[in-house]
């Protein structure tokens, strides 16, 4: 039976308490104060420095990964809207549980829309891969790695053995999405709720999986979700909300598609701002990939219209301004009617979290033009010399940043945890001088996670070591672009 008021869940995973409230504005006060807590935290700030496609970017009007957030907030407030009026209108409210819970979804999709790219590393994906490939190489995936607290060894028992090699696989993939959860939960430490931070858990693979992912969950483990460090939460999150393993919570489908919506437009404007594409070049891309356009069709009403009402004036800055509202209004106004009439198609998985695509991902012209959008963008403007470039200056500068602080990796696990404790260790002053350079709030999510280790189990100087490796990436992947440019230069600095 479908209830969605079941999966609203307002009580916090650090509440020792668990209040029971009755009326929906009492629920609603404790998204509020989610809302609260998410506005108000530095990692929504950190995201003004963060830019969406074109890292290194000084043009204010070039999105960053803020404003992109704000569209994609209101993308996913329109989708909760357009559903709920669907089903209004048809007398369903009552019988999927939803009459008494509008409020509730509407900032639960907004929050999290606005969090979805929390956890993403200074220049996007090409940071994730430099922080992936930096692990890999020192880790390795056989006996040997770079790191004694992680050596295989063949008098290791079966469970020491699992252990690192858990580590080894969780420690290779740092994920954007992945790291939103630990940021939210262990580093910032929110105390969101669960309904809330579920809305963000957007893939159900745990980061040290290597077996392979069962076909009926191909899309929802399609990238880790969650690593290691935060598991134990992850399975009280799913307990909570009643989700089944390698499941989805319902609200993250609509969080989802409200990205998808905004950034393929969003990226084609800010290529024609940058000049790496005019608007007459990126018409003809769009048609092309589109192929034959009949009057009326999708092409035709959301596309091709603003085009030829552009040609008919001047090729001005506000006739281009006017080009690319009407264009992200059309296709606004045709996918948001669109995903939430596939959210009440398909409804029964949706709710049970089983429903194994995006929800915009079908047969349909709506699909399709989503992807032409996608297409041009990645051809044209992702491949675009000037984008490349600095990628892989991001790339050098990630790499570059874990070289210069790997001495703290190098440490024995005895000495690490003295220099942590006295903030100050005289037989290294290199790594003193370089432990003094990281975050507090970083440091403290590692003295947290240590604190609950046992000194004397046989894996703790692996465990140990995993969440020192965690205390690096989490420093280097919550900096900003520029700041991670300017503590690269600053510390290659040579004479």
């Amino acid at each position: 039976m479908i209830n969605f008021n079941q999966k609203i869940n307002y009580q916090r995973y650090a509440s020792k308490q668990r209040e029971s409230l009755s009326d929906e504005y009492s629920i609603v006060r404790c998204f509020e104060s989610d809302r609260g807590r998410i506005i108000n935290s530095a990692a929504i700030r950190r995201l003004q420095q963060k830019t969406q496609v074109f890292p290194l970017e000084r043009n204010s009007v070039v999105r960053t990964r803020l404003t992109h957030s704000m569209e994609v907030q209101q993308v996913g407030r329109y989708i909760v809207k357009e559903i709920i009026n669907r089903l209004g209108k048809v007398g369903k409210l009552k019988k999927y549980g939803l009459d008494n819970c509008i409020m509730a979804i509407e900032s639960l999709v907004e929050m999290a829309c606005l969090m979805h790219d929390i956890g993403n590393p200074p220049f996007g994906h090409f940071g994730e891969a430099a922080i992936n490939k930096w692990f890999t190489q020192r880790l390795g995936l056989g006996k040997s790695t770079d790191y004694p607290a992680l050596e295989i060894h063949d008098n290791d028992d079966d469970k020491i053995k699992e252990i690192k090699t858990k580590i080894r696989q969780d420690l290779s993939n740092f994920e954007g999405n992945a790291q939103a959860i630990r940021l939210v939960h262990s580093i910032l430490r929110l105390n969101l709720t669960y309904s809330q931070i579920a809305s963000i858990l957007k893939y159900s693979k745990p980061a040290y999986w290597s077996n392979q992912v069962p076909a009926e969950f191909s899309y929802l483990m399609k990238k880790p979700g969650y690593y290691l460090s935060e598991e134990p939460f992850i399975e009280e999150l799913y307990k909570q909300l009643d989700i089944k393993p390698f499941h989805r919570y319902p609200l993250t489908y609509i969080m989802e598609a409200a990205d998808d919506i905004s950034y393929c437009i969003a990226d084609l404007e800010d290529a024609v701002e940058k000049k790496i594409l005019t608007v007459k070049q990126l018409y003809t891309c769009l048609a092309e990939a589109w192929g034959p356009i009949k009057k009326g069709d999708l092409f035709d009403t959301v596309v091709k219209r603003p085009y030829e009402n552009l040609t008919q004036n001047e090729f001005d800055a506000i006739g281009i301004d006017q080009f690319f509202m009407y264009l992200r209004v059309n296709t606004i106004g045709r996918l948001v009617p669109h995903a939430a009439e596939r959210v009440i198609e398909n409804i029964e998985a949706i709710y049970c979290g089983s429903f194994n695509h995006a929800l915009l991902e079908d047969n349909g012209a709506e699909y399709k033009l989503l992807n032409i959008f996608k297409t041009v963008g990645f051809k044209h403007v992702f491949n675009h010399e000037s984008v490349e470039n600095i990628e892989l200056q991001g790339y050098r500068i990630i790499s570059g940043l874990l070289d210069i602080y790997s001495p703290l990796l190098d440490m024995p696990t005895d000495d690490f945890l003295k220099l942590v404790e006295d903030k100050h260790h005289k037989h290294y002053p290199i790594e003193t001088r370089l432990y003094h350079k990281l975050s507090s709030k970083h440091c403290a999510a590692y003295e947290q996670a240590i604190s609950k280790l046992k000194l004397y189990e046989a894996n703790f100087a692996c465990m140990e070591f995993y969440y020192r490796c965690r205390l690096l990436q989490d420093y280097i992947s919550g900096m900003t672009d520029h700041f991670a440019y300017d503590e690269y230069r600053k510390l290659m600095v040579t004479f």
